[in-house]
C-alpha cells in the first residue's frame, strides 16, 4: 500500500474513532437524561397518587376504574403496599398481579428504606418509602417512556446520518491534504526517473522553499547528485588519464623489442640497450601500479583505515633512509628546529605509518629529483597542538600557474621535462594528509620551494 492510501486510512480511522466517541458521549449522555428525567415523573405521578389515596380525595376504586383502561405506555401504573405489613393496598389495574420483581423491591425498600431505580425489561421501575396522613406506604411506579424513546431514536438517526456524512467529508479531506502534500514527493519521483532512464546527472530536483523536510530532503539529495557527478567525471578522466599513461611505456616496451626482433644483425651493445630501455618503462609501469594502489588505499573511508600512535621523527628517518638506498646521489638531511622536546606525544601522531611513509616520501623524493644538487632538507617543529614538517629544496621551483594545479591528479606542470613522473605523488600525498586530519600548503619560486604539512599530535 502507497504510504499516501496508508496515511489517508489511518487519519480517517483516527477521526472517524474520535467522532464515533464522541457521539457516543453525547447520547449515553441525553440517554441518561432521559432516563433520570423519566424516573421522577414516576416519582411525581406515585407522590400525587398517595396524596388522592390518603386524603381520601379520591376513593381507589374510582382511581383503579380510571386507569384501568388505559394503555401502560401512555400512563404508569402505580402500585401501593402497606410499609407496616406489606400488603397490596392499591393498584391501577385490579386485574392480573403484580410483577414477580416488586416482591422483593418491596422487601428492599421496608428494610433499608431508601429509594430504588431500576429496569423490569424495558420498563422502568422506581420504588420508595412515603409517609402519608394515615399510615407509611411502599409505592412501586412503573412505566416505559415512549416519548422519551422516540426522541432517542430520532436523536441517533440523527446521528448516523451525521457520522456519515462527517466521515464522508473527513475522508475526501484527508485525500486532498495527503495528495497536496505528497505532491512534491511525486515530482521528485519522476525527477528521479527522467535522472535514472537519461542517465544524465546534471538533473536537478526542485528545492522548493528550501524550509521544509522535503525541500531539506531535495538539498540533500542534489547535493548527493553533485558528488555522484563529480566523482563518474573524476572517474573519467582518472581512466582516460590511467589509459594514457599505461599506454606509453607499454607502447616503448613493445617498440624496442620489435625492433631488436627486426635486426638480427644487432650486436650485444644493441640489445642490452634495447633491455635497459625496456627495463626502464617497465620501472615506470611499476611505479605507476603501486602508486595507483596508494591512491586506491588512500581513497578508503578513514573509519576502514587502521590508525595507531607513530612518531614523525622515526617514520621520516626510514623514509629518508629507504629513498638514499634505492638513490644513493641523494643527500637528505633531518633537522629538528627545536632541540629540546620534553614529551614525545609532541612529535606522535594517530594516523597509518605506511601512508604517511608514502606521503612524506613522495614530497622529499620530488625534493631530491626536481633540485640540481639532489640535496633536501625535512624540518621538524611543533606548536604544542600540532607537529609542523617542512620539506625544502632548492631546486627549479614551480610556477604561479602550475601551483594551482599541482594538487590535481595526473597533472604535470612545466618541469615535466626535468624529471620522469606521473603526476600522482603529490595529489596522493594531500588526500593522505586529509585523511589524518591534516593541510600541506605550497610556497615556491625559482630556485627555493616549501612544502608544510600540518599535522595534530596526540597531546
Amino acid at each position: 500500500m502507497k504510504i499516501q492510501n496508508k496515511l489517508s486510512l489511518v487519519f480517517s480511522l483516527i477521526f472517524g474513532g474520535i467522532l464515533l466517541i464522541f457521539i457516543f458521549g453525547v447520547y449515553q449522555f441525553f440517554s441518561n437524561k432521559c432516563t433520570e428525567d423519566y424516573f421522577d415523573r414516576l416519582h411525581l405521578r406515585a407522590a400525587v397518587k398517595i396524596d388522592l389515596i390518603d386524603g381520601e380525595y379520591v376513593a381507589p376504586d374510582i382511581l383503579q376504574t380510571m386507569y384501568e383502561n388505559l394503555p401502560p405506555n401512555l400512563e404508569p401504573q402505580i402500585t401501593v403496599y402497606n410499609a407496616a405489613d406489606g400488603s397490596l393496598i392499591y393498584r391501577d389495574k385490579e386485574s392480573g398481579t403484580p410483577p414477580p420483581i416488586y416482591k422483593s423491591l418491596v422487601r428492599q425498600i421496608r428494610s433499608n428504606r431508601l429509594a430504588v431505580k431500576t429496569w423490569d425489561g424495558n420498563m422502568q421501575v422506581y420504588g420508595f418509602m412515603i409517609e402519608g396522613n394515615k399510615a407509611m406506604y411502599v409505592v412501586m411506579a412503573r412505566g416505559h417512556d415512549t416519548q422519551g424513546t422516540k426522541q432517542m431514536n430520532t436523536l441517533r438517526n440523527i446521528m448516523l446520518v451525521a457520522f456519515l456524512i462527517v466521515m464522508i467529508a473527513i475522508i475526501l479531506t484527508v485525500r486532498l491534504m495527503t495528495k497536496q502534500a505528497f505532491t512534491p514527493v511525486s515530482k521528485m519521483t519522476d525527477k528521479v526517473k527522467d535522472i535514472t532512464l537519461s542517465n544524465h546527472l546534471g538533473i536537478r530536483l526542485d528545492e522548493g522553499n528550501r524550509k521544509d523536510e522535503l525541500a531539506k530532503l531535495a538539498i540533500m539529495f542534489n547535493q548527493m547528485l553533485a558528488s555522484l557527478e563529480k566523482s563518474f567525471d573524476a572517474q573519467k578522466q582518472f581512466v582516460y588519464n590511467i589509459s594514457h599513461e599505461l599506454r606509453t611505456p607499454l607502447s616503448a616496451i613493445i617498440a624496442e623489442l620489435e625492433l631488436s626482433k627486426e635486426k638480427p644483425e644487432s650486436t650485444n651493445e644493441d640489445y642490452l640497450k634495447a633491455i635497459d630501455h625496456a627495463l626502464d618503462d617497465a620501472h615506470r609501469l611499476v611505479v605507476l601500479s603501486n602508486n595507483l594502489l596508494d591512491m586506491a588505499k588512500a581513497n578508503y573511508s578513514p573509519k576502514e583505515i587502521a590508525m595507531h600512535e607513530i612518531r614523525i621523527d622515526e617514520l621520516l628517518l626510514s623514509e629518508c633512509q629507504k629513498l638514499q638506498k634505492i638513490h644513493p646521489n641523494y643527500n637528505i638531511q633531518l633537522v629538528f628546529d627545536q632541540e629540546d622536546i620534553d614529551d614525545d606525544r609532541a612529535i606522535t601522531i594517530n594516523g597509518n605509518e605506511y601512508l604517511l611513509g608514502v606521503a612524506f616520501g613522495n614530497l622529499v623524493e620530488n625534493g631530491c629529483k626536481f633540485s640540481n644538487d639532489k640535496k633536501c632538507e625535512v624540518h621538524i617543529a611543533h606548536n604544542g597542538k600540532e607537529m609542523i614538517i617542512r620539506v625544502e629544496d632548492n631546486g627549479i621551483g614551480i610556477s604561479k600557474d602550475d601551483q594551482l594545479k599541482i594538487f590535481t591528479p595526473f597533472y604535470r606542470g612545466l618541469n615535466k621535462t626535468y624529471a620522469d613522473g606521473n603526476g600522482i605523488g603529490l595529489s596522493l600525498a594531500q588526500r593522505i594528509f586529509e585523511i589524518h586530519d591534516g593541510k600541506i600548503n605550497l610556497e615556491s619560486e625559482p630556485g627555493h620551494t616549501v612544502f608544510t604539512v600540518r599535522l595534530k599530535n596526540v597531546l
